[in-house]
């Protein structure tokens, strides 16, 4: 049994803070007596079990060949050995939406009841009102991506404990204008998730919690009334038809019409779309004074998020991940999960936001955004480390590190002590020639500002000047290569031998390579240039996507017959190639015995490929596209904001996104008057309805 500090706080809390039963003093304070109904459904709260640690395939990556993935991962070609894969799927995705009715009076008399006592910073009341936003944003999304594509939807709602306050029966929120027998059933087209069935204690490694211990947790994180709470348990919920996932709040509403791509696709991962201004960059901090100054907004859960990655993969500024909706593949967010455990579980004990008596909160879409970025970033370097020179023996001599700074050194001389590191000339991310002979849809709206196959995407933003990164943030390296000389698999591309980039980063023998005259091992090695030293891990990546040429990451990965311990194969496998599920760099160990466990490589397949499926496990693009985030305050203000994007829409303009923000400061007619233009403006733009809508 788990004795540790944190499970007495709980207890704690229990009987002395939060989850005490509230001493009601007036009838009128009492829980409404609600019955199972059009917007409750009652159930009980059972025991549902931890998170699975077992981390998941990727569907679509599974679809393809050892051969396939040799050609498109290593070489960037979609050539013979791609032809004929399916990979349809990676060519649709669920749709989530968080969402909670806060005009129900069981919610407000909950939300009154599990207030703590000291007085704190909590969200306005009028930030929970129904407009019911839900509705269209569900109905805009399925007009935009058409039944095809977004094959399955989910509502992530609230429950809260019935009648008499026991939390062993809940009453869970459901819209009213949704037919439940087609959302509380497994399979269905629209699916349900209440957070009492799908907020679950994630153990750590070793750790086995009893049921007992995860009923303390769960009594401590239900019911929730914060959308962090809510994001850092998304992970968990089930009956999804796709691995890839459409995170949505339901004031998030799509204008056009988009493709897949515009999200997702089977061959450059998800598109995380982020902002790079200044004003948009996040240092790491583990406790932020923002928590007190303004404990209800995102900053101090994204600050707390900057620094747990910090933990694992080095402290680095961040940027936003832009407010529309974020994509996530659900395997990938999983594992972010089982990486940072502690982080997803204490951020679910905050029932609200502002809650200063639970552990600091992480803003887990932030989180799980960039945890892909840094994996695919730790892939690259321990394969070109560990994988490729450390070998089974596990040692890097002299003359080993010699040969690997040559290889670094490419046109340079090997004996220079520090490496002047050129920006490279690659073909570009969006080649409509590879999505052709995919056959995946091309992005309508999405710009792909950079994409993993060119290395790490921030080591070209801290070394490049922003007049030098045309594509919103980050640096265009097609420059340099000759015009209309492209064909289908890109094998005939050309640089033009006049062009002399930029120099993007210097490597100093000296502070990388430190002991060069002396043997040490890989991990050591690979732990000074990834975490301890990382602006020698980024410009070693740089370096290496240089040397690769225009495509692909070859000077990466191990020699076809690299030798490899013949123990480390199975019949089949059984878990998809990953890299310790650690939240702590310096206390893991990174050799290829521990980091490749017996059993991880299947019969016939080589070192080369399970590092190519690593790395390609990880890809990603970020992107950029048109969208507006608007404050709904004011009547007057709100219906000339409405009237402006409709004439956008009927223009058809770039526009692709709009968030609602609900913020209302007007009164009495005045709020009347704005609950008459949104739902005016709604019926206007999104009149079909859905065939989960009941028939009114």
């Amino acid at each position: 049994m788990v004795t540790s500090i944190f499970f007495w706080v709980l207890l704690i809390r229990k009987y002395y803070f939060v989850v005490e039963p509230y001493p009601y003093t007036s009838l009128d304070e009492r829980p409404p007596q609600i019955q199972e109904d059009d917007t409750h459904h009652i159930f009980r709260n059972i025991d549902r079990g931890p998170t699975s640690r077992t981390p998941l395939f990727i569907r679509a990556y599974n679809s393809m060949s050892d051969e396939c993935v040799e050609e498109w991962v290593a070489h960037h070609q979609w050539g013979p050995a791609c032809t004929g894969t399916d990979l349809s799927a990676g060519l649709s995705i669920d749709g989530v939406w968080a969402w909670v009715n806060g005009s129900d009076p069981l919610q407000i008399t909950t939300r009154q009841r599990y207030k703590p006592d000291k007085a704190m910073k909590m969200d306005a009341a009028h930030r929970y009102v129904e407009h019911n936003e839900l509705l269209y944003s569900m109905r805009s999304a399925l007009t935009s991506l058409g039944e095809d594509t977004m094959q399955r939807l989910h509502i992530l709602a609230s429950a809260y404990p019935h009648a008499n306050g026991s939390d062993e029966v809940m009453a869970g929120q459901i819209p009213y204008w949704l037919e439940n027998n087609k959302a509380l059933t497994n399979k269905s087209r629209i699916v349900l998730h209440h957070d009492a069935d799908y907020f679950k204690l994630i153990e750590k490694p070793g750790t086995n919690f009893t049921s007992w211990e995860r009923g303390e947790w769960k009594e401590a994180a239900i019911p929730t009334f914060n959308s962090l709470a809510v994001e850092s348990q998304i992970q968990n919920i089930e009956d999804t038809s796709s691995d890839q996932l459409v995170y949505y709040n339901d004031d998030f509403f799509t204008l056009r019409k988009l493709s897949v791509s515009d999200f997702t696709t089977p061959l450059y991962g998800p598109v995380i779309k982020t902002l790079t201004r200044l004003t948009s960059m996040y240092l790491p901090a583990k406790d932020t004074f923002w928590r007190t100054i303004n404990p209800a907004g995102e900053e101090p859960g994204i600050k707390r998020a900057a620094w747990v990655l910090g933990m694992r993969f080095s402290l680095r500024p961040y940027y936003y991940i832009t407010h529309h909706p974020r994509t996530l593949w659900l395997p990938l967010l999983r594992e972010a999960a089982q990486t940072f455990p502690e982080a997803f579980t204490d951020t679910a004990l905050s029932r609200f936001r502002a809650q200063e008596d639970v552990p600091a909160s992480v803003q887990a879409v932030f989180l799980g955004s960039w945890y892909v970025v840094e994996r695919h970033r730790e892939a690259l370097l321990w394969t070109w480390t560990i994988a490729k020179w450390g070998g089974r023996s596990g040692t890097l001599s002299s003359k080993l590190k010699a040969r690997m700074w040559n290889e670094l050194a490419n046109e340079e001389s090997p004996s220079a002590s520090r490496l002047s590191i050129p920006m490279p000339v690659r073909v570009p991310v969006k080649d409509r020639h590879v999505f052709q002979a995919a056959n995946v849809s091309m992005p309508t709206s999405t710009e792909y500002s950079f994409s993993s196959k060119d290395g790490y995407a921030l080591a070209y933003v801290d070394s490049t000047w922003p007049w030098n990164r045309p594509r919103h943030g980050y640096p265009d390296l097609t420059r340099g290569l000759l015009e209309n000389n492209q064909t289908v698999d890109g094998s005939k591309l050309l640089r033009d031998p006049s062009f002399i980039p930029a120099r993007a980063c210097v490597i100093k023998r000296s502070t990388c390579f430190e002991s060069y005259t002396q043997n040490e091992t890989a991990n050591n090695f690979f732990k000074r240039i990834a975490f301890e030293r990382p602006e020698c891990g980024d410009c070693i990546i740089t370096a290496l996507i240089g040397a690769s040429g225009i495509s692909g990451i070859d000077k990466f990965l191990p020699h076809h017959q690299a030798d490899r311990d013949p123990g480390l194969h199975a019949d089949a496998l059984t878990l998809p190639p990953h890299l310790p599920l650690t939240s702590d760099w310096a206390t893991t160990d990174f050799s290829m015995k521990n980091a490749i466990p017996k059993g991880s490589l299947e019969t016939g397949m080589t070192l080369r490929t399970w590092c190519t499926r690593l790395i390609q496990r990880y890809s990603y693009v970020l992107g950029s596209v048109e969208s507006d985030f608007y404050k709904v305050e004011r009547a007057n203000t709100l219906e000339t904001k409405l009237d402006e994007v409709e004439l956008k829409v009927e223009e058809e303009g770039p526009l692709a996104f709009l968030c609602l923000n609900d913020d209302v400061k007007d009164t009495g007619k005045l709020r009347d008057r704005i609950d008459e233009l949104l739902m005016t403006f709604f019926d206007r733009m999104w009149p079909s309805r859905m065939s989960f809508e009941k028939q009114v």
